[in-house]
Parts: C-alpha cells; sequence; structure tokens
C-alpha cells in the first residue's frame, strides 16, 4: 500500500503535556497486564457503567461533540491500552466504535484524568501524495501548530505548543473486542481551542488527530472531545477471571 511508506516512517517522540499527552511502541504480541485497567478500576469488553449526562448536554452547541445514546448506562465494545514509555492510557470505546473515553490511572488504580472523544472524520488518502499531506515532515497537518475543521474554525497544538511543526506522537494501541485482540500503531497530536461557554459548560474543546496503521490498512481518524471529570465516573473494581 502506497500510504504506509509515509505512515511507517518513525518520528522522534515529542514531549509535552500532562499524563494524557503521552504514548509510545509495544512490540510483540502479548497482551499487555494493563489491558484491563487496575484493581481499583477493571475494565473488560461487555462491562456497563453509568453516566452523568450534564456534561454533553452543556457541551450541546458549543463543541462538536456526538454524546453518547441516551439511557443512563454505557457498553463497552472493546476496550484499548495505548502506550508511550512508561505512561498507559485507556480507552473505553462505545457501540459502533466511533466514540470512546480516554482515561489515565493515577497511582491508586483510579482514573484522574478522562476525555471523551467521537468521530467528526475518517478519510484513506489513495497515494503517496495524500499521505505527505498528513505526515509530511515538513508540511503534514498531524503536527501543525493549527489544525482547522471543515467549518474552519482554528484550534492550537496542545501537545508541544509552538510556531512550527512537531513529529507526531507515536503510539502503539492494543484493542480488545470479542474477536480477539489486535494491535496497531498511531501517529496522533491533540489540538484545542476554548469554547467561549461559561462555567460549567466544557472551557476547551479538543481534536485529536490520528494516521493508524492495522495490518496492510491505514487511514486517518478525526476526533472532537471534551474533558469529563473522572470523579462522575462509576466503573467497576471488581476481581477478573483469568
Amino acid at each position: 500500500m502506497v500510504g504506509l511508506w509515509l505512515l511507517r516512517r518513525r518520528a522522534a517522540a515529542v514531549a509535552g503535556g500532562g499524563p494524557m499527552a503521552a504514548a509510545r511502541g509495544l512490540s510483540g504480541s502479548a497482551v499487555p497486564a494493563g489491558l484491563s485497567g487496575s484493581a481499583a478500576s477493571r475494565f473488560r469488553v461487555g462491562m456497563t457503567f453509568p453516566i452523568d449526562p450534564s456534561p454533553f448536554l452543556l457541551a450541546s452547541g458549543v463543541t462538536k461533540v456526538k454524546p453518547p445514546e441516551a439511557g443512563g448506562m454505557i457498553s463497552v465494545e472493546a476496550v484499548g491500552l495505548i502506550t508511550d514509555g512508561r505512561v498507559l492510557l485507556h480507552r473505553l470505546y462505545l457501540p459502533g466504535r466511533e466514540a470512546f473515553f480516554m482515561l489515565h490511572l493515577g497511582s491508586d488504580g483510579a482514573p484522574d484524568e478522562c476525555r471523551y472523544f467521537s468521530l467528526l472524520d475518517q478519510i484513506t488518502p489513495a497515494n503517496r501524495d495524500e499521505w505527505g499531506f498528513w505526515l509530511d515532515s515538513a508540511q503534514g497537518m498531524i503536527g501543525w501548530p493549527q489544525f482547522q475543521t471543515k467549518d474552519g474554525k482554528l484550534y492550537d497544538r496542545v501537545w508541544a505548543p509552538g510556531s512550527g511543526r512537531v513529529s507526531p506522537r507515536q503510539q502503539v494501541e492494543t484493542v480488545q473486542e470479542l474477536s480477539g485482540t489486535t494491535e496497531r500503531k498511531v501517529q496522533a497530536m491533540l489540538y484545542g481551542a476554548r469554547t467561549g461557554a461559561a462555567a460549567p459548560a466544557p472551557e476547551v474543546e479538543y481534536v485529536l488527530v490520528c494516521a493508524i496503521e492495522q495490518g496492510d490498512e491505514a487511514w486517518i481518524e478525526v476526533y472532537a472531545g471534551i474533558d469529563i471529570n473522572p470523579v462522575s465516573l462509576t466503573l467497576p473494581a471488581v476481581t477478573l477471571s483469568s
């Protein structure tokens, strides 16, 4: 596949941000021990947990975020684990895989950071030039100081702010679903813009842009996101069978 020529190029990891700013590569096919979370917050495919609708009601009209389906309980279709050096990030994918909660677990095993993302766009570049638009080391959009969505709104780079392009994050995600476990390589950058909405509405709307390689396929995903108070999450803390 022509696009993989660019996607497989290795860029240097970029420092910056808090725990949510991390991720790096994972080698081998073994399932990482952290995929199921911690003793305080255990994750598994098919788990359900209640959700507070307030953040999504407040985000309506001031962000591009699509809320989870109404009903009070969220079902997890797949569980993802992103690694970057010593930092682990967990993704709880909702049915349809077009939205997820991204969590960082603190030293006590409970979430201390959470963001919710919903899919804005998915693109499959057709050739080397189209991949270059996204990943070229000098001009690629993933890592450019600003990202513009289709409505013309500009978002500033959150990871490693600055005036010049930086390399996207080099990530590896292990995804567990009912059919098994897969691994995919991800090059990502996070952008953000103030919503201008009064508290307690979300102060920042995020745009997460990712180039994904899984097997012989590769594509681009663009997500809109908001911060979620991790205290509002009620996640199960039960022993999982091996």
